[in-house]
């Protein structure tokens, strides 16, 4: 069974999808940064052999639960798709039971990824797009293309009206642009430029660009 529920998180339409052994998927950023947030704090581990995904107990050291049926979904998910990853094994007590399990960790592209949602505005309702007979659709504007200045050398880009964007880095003298998966999108001569270069990477008409950095804000 499947409803759609927002606009897609991954590139594709957005949907909770229940499969035939009762698991679900989601591509809710909500649900995928309260995830994120939870596998840095407390932590969650995974019992390798059953797939069975615990929450560590912070008050009692070599402890963890048993999440809920929904949030082991997603991790899972998230393991599946990279944006989490397995690291250690740790001998752990659950339940009156004991094992190995392995801790999941939080690449630096998914941390990345969820502070960009931080500055997103509310994301829009999905629109069908319009066709002409013969022609291209015509591409959606970004809307506001933020960049934000987060070091040195370093900027995280959203497109507010979207739900994307991607990270910049500079790279001898030029900007690596890389996409919400942390893959070479291309390279530009500066931030706008590669604000820019997301937008239309995603398939959008690039919209004005604001550049936050040192705390004063830039837009033309």
């Amino acid at each position: 069974m499947t409803g759609t529920v927002q606009d897609a998180l991954f590139g594709d339409p957005a949907v909770i999808d229940t499969t035939d052994q009762g698991q679900t998927e989601t591509q809710d950023p909500r649900e995928v940064a309260r995830i994120v947030a939870a596998a840095q704090e407390p932590g969650f581990l995974v019992i390798e052999r059953t797939g069975l995904v615990l929450r560590a107990d912070p008050a009692r050291p070599g402890c963890a639960d048993v999440v809920s049926r929904h949030d082991g979904d997603t991790v899972g998910q998230l393991l599946d798709s990279g944006h989490l990853k397995l690291g250690g094994t740790h001998h752990i007590h659950h339940n009156g039971d004991e094992g190995p399990a392995r801790s999941v960790l939080v690449p630096k592209a998914t941390r990345d990824m969820v502070t960009r949602w931080d500055h997103l505005r509310p994301l829009p309702q999905p629109t069908a797009p319009t066709k002409a007979k013969g022609k291209q659709a015509p591409s959606r504007p970004s809307g506001v293309i933020g960049v934000d200045v987060v070091e040195p050398g370093k900027a995280l880009v959203t497109l507010s009206g979207t739900g994307t964007g991607g990270t910049v880095l500079r790279d001898s003298g030029r900007y690596r642009v890389e996409n919400d998966h942390g893959a070479l999108v291309g390279h530009a001569s500066s931030y706008r430029a590669a604000g820019r270069l997301l937008s239309r990477y995603y398939g959008f008409t690039p919209g004005p660009v604001e550049i936050e950095h040192e705390h004063r804000n830039y837009r033309r």
